[in-house]
């Protein structure tokens, strides 16, 4: 007697194709329209982010009787002055370091020659062998002029301009950032009431509008501040580490890995690479490169799994595989600045899916 075959489950989902192909085309849009706009979308979102964490004391100033233009223009001017300072500082040692690269190329490429010379006898011989047979085959065409292809040379003019051109982009966008960070400050909640009007006649919409926009509000200014106390410890760290194992230049080493720790996961890794191949270039020891590089390394991990969890710990939390993923895909579109935004982004769009009702799987698959 035949036993009956047992069916598996299957879940029934109603699926739209139509539904699912709007929803496609508005995803593919939206991700052009990002990559396409990214030197406007990034100053914005940048002047946003520094907006929100200055602006608890543009609201301690106004309390003090301080007209709340006077307090932005000060915090502006204030945060510019210790940028300048830092960057008058490291100048020298960067100075210093952009002298030196043309040497430690040079020495790399030795070095890439020494070990590519160091190549099996066997190898060479089959290689000798192989463009002996291949010279036989060819048979000698008489009268035929040999074309060689030859490289327009460097117009040192187009290159200065095309520099010049990236320069004055660069100055650009910083104005742009410095101004909308100063006209965010002064006006103050003046377009969070715009958003909470344009919900509609809703109090509970208005209400939940409110708590949508404080929320990301708090999640980014504590973010960016405990972002930057975290920088400043990791930098300070590697300057006195760098500083006691005798590596050159060290406050400029100290001060990259406090700007690379702002990007989570490759930009410690990168400060401890080039810091490795900038001890063995100057040590001339393999000892004294792994010793740097595993410091580096060392002061990151202690901050990753002691001092930034235990900081963070009332912040939104994410999942690392939906974070790393981010990451990934907002450095795609937006190059560094996509890597440094996107943890930002991320904890905005996972306030937004746990308060809107059809956003709730977007805010699952980003929760921890």
């Amino acid at each position: 007697m035949e036993q009956p075959t047992s069916e598996p489950l299957q879940i029934r989902m109603p699926v739209s194709v139509r539904g699912l192909a709007l929803t496609f085309v508005s995803v593919v849009t939206a991700i052009w329209v990002l990559y396409v706009g990214r030197s406007l979308f990034v100053p914005i979102l940048i002047g946003l982010g520094v907006s929100s964490v200055l602006g608890p004391w543009v609201d301690w100033l106004e309390r003090h009787r301080v007209p709340r233009a006077i307090g932005a223009a000060l915090l502006v001017v204030t945060v510019l002055g210790v940028l300048g300072l830092i960057g008058y500082r490291v100048a020298g040692q960067a100075a210093v370091v952009a002298e030196e690269l043309p040497r430690a190329a040079r020495e790399v490429r030795e070095l890439l020659v020494k070990t590519t010379s160091q190549r099996s006898g066997t190898m060479a011989q089959l290689q000798e062998a192989a463009d002996e047979l291949t010279e036989s085959q060819e048979p000698a065409r008489r009268g035929v002029t040999p074309v060689r292809i030859v490289q327009p040379p460097m117009r040192i003019g187009e290159y200065l301009v095309s520099g010049s051109l990236g320069v004055a982009g660069a100055i650009g966008q910083a104005l742009l950032v410095v101004f909308l960070v100063y006209f965010v400050l002064a006006s103050g909640d003046l377009y969070k009431r715009k958003f909470v009007k344009m919900t509609g006649p809703s109090l509970s919409d208005k209400k939940i509008t409110v708590q949508i926009i404080d929320e990301i509000g708090m999640t980014i200014s504590r973010y960016l501040r405990t972002l930057a106390l975290v920088c400043s410890l990791v930098g300070t760290a590697t300057w006195l580490a760098f500083l006691a194992l005798g590596v050159p230049n060290a406050a400029l080493w100290g001060v990259t890995a406090g700007v690379a720790n702002t990007i989570p996961y490759f930009g410690p890794t990168m400060v401890a690479s080039s810091a490795a191949l900038a001890a063995y270039l100057h040590f001339d020891t393999l000892t004294m490169a792994v010793t740097v590089g595993g410091t580096s390394l060392l002061i990151t991990a202690l901050e990753g799994f002691l001092l930034t969890p235990t900081l963070m710990s009332r912040m939104a939390s994410m999942n690392p595989v939906a974070m790393f993923i981010g990451i990934l895909c907002w450095g795609w579109l937006w190059g560094f600045w996509g890597m440094l935004l996107a943890v930002p982004l991320l904890m905005v769009l996972k306030v937004i899916a746990d308060r809107v009702e059809d956003l709730a799987p977007v805010g699952e698959l980003l929760g921890d």
